[in-house]
């Protein structure tokens, strides 16, 4: 009797209701006459766990109208805690029986120049509009989209079965989309479906998420590059013979052969590149000559090479004097 009761059909005018925080040794009967005490309520249905059939602490209500439903919500929400209970009842309408209730539908593809009224002139026609809702961009024109509710679900029927897929608005290429609204429950998941879908796709085209967001850290692994470079550039080092100045090899040291070409690199700082960090004044570049002799060239600028790189192909005696001078210098060091 009890199963017939609960797969019995109520009418359209009743409304479901959940309730949280219930006591999980509290019974149906029980929980039924404690509502009984606010309201008109035709069934109670604990949710029980499929496999231990125990009570999981929460329940549904089954009220014969709207105006009962709201008796419920009103006196018990948030106002009344059971014995065995942590926190107070909540009560509130199942997922899904607002929009069922308020009979309420979605309205897509309108032109972004639509008024209110073009919208309540053309669904008014099936019924008496209770809410309508055009959402608005920060420019007040449409976002191509709105909310209404009619007064009878018989009257949101029809202008669905009207309008959807068979209208198309002054203003608009494509026809109305004219459905019913979506519930909670389905928002939710359309929305983590999405979030899934944008999560496969960056996977799927090899990127890091930070990539595909237009950001880069300033250190690569390559080398130093300033914030809003968004490649990858191996800089080409200089060797330390390039970065010599020619006015230093224009001998030849102790420990060379005699007949042995020595090749001068008249190279301006700009022409190779370098790293991205300013040079410092005095900076001094270690080298090591053959022979087994190491030591420190003088200090090095890009003023004083450009400068002595203009004298030497101007002045070639002075070139010459100074290599003897600093050959002389290395044969005593020898």
């Amino acid at each position: 009797m009890a199963e017939e009761e609960r797969t019995r059909e109520y009418s359209e005018e009743s409304v479901k209701l959940f309730v949280g925080q219930v006591p999980k040794l509290m019974t149906e009967q029980q929980l039924l006459d404690m509502f009984k005490e606010f309201a008109v309520i035709d069934q109670v249905n604990i949710i029980k766990d499929k496999t231990t059939r125990a009570s999981r602490g929460c329940s549904f209500l089954i009220c014969p109208s709207r105006e009962e439903a709201d008796k419920a919500i009103t006196a018990c929400h948030n106002k009344q805690t059971l014995p065995g209970a942590s926190s107070p009842l909540q009560v509130k309408y199942a997922d899904g029986e607002l929009e069922r209730l308020e009979h309420k539908l979605f309205v897509g593809m309108l032109p972004k120049n639509v008024s209110d009224p073009e919208v309540s002139s053309l669904f008014s026609e099936y019924g008496t509009i209770t809410d309508l809702q055009i959402l608005r961009g920060s420019q007040q024109t449409s976002r191509g989209y709105a909310f209404l509710k009619y007064e009878k679900k018989e009257q949101a029927v029809a202008a669905v079965e009207a309008l959807n897929g068979k209208h198309t608005m002054e203003g608009a290429t494509v026809p109305l989309v004219v459905k019913w609204a979506d519930t909670e429950r389905e928002r939710q998941a359309r929305r983590a479906q999405k979030a899934l879908s944008q999560a496969s796709n960056a996977s799927n085209s090899g990127q890091h998420p930070s990539l595909s967001m237009g950001y880069m850290t300033p250190y690569n692994g390559y080398a130093y590059q300033t914030p809003g470079t968004y490649g990858l550039m191996q800089y080409r080092q200089p060797s330390v013979q390039n970065m010599v100045p020619s006015i230093n090899q224009g001998g030849t040291p102790c420990g060379v052969a005699p007949g042995t070409t020595q090749r001068n690199y008249a190279m301006s700082p700009g022409s190779y590149l370098a790293s991205a960090y300013t040079a410092a004044q005095g900076l001094q570049y270690p080298t090591r000559y053959p022979g087994g002799i190491t030591g420190y060239l003088p200090p090095y600028t890009a003023n004083r090479h450009s400068a002595e790189s203009s004298s030497a192909s101007s002045n070639t005696g002075g070139q010459v004097e100074g290599c003897q001078n600093f050959i002389l210098r290395l044969s005593n060091t020898c």
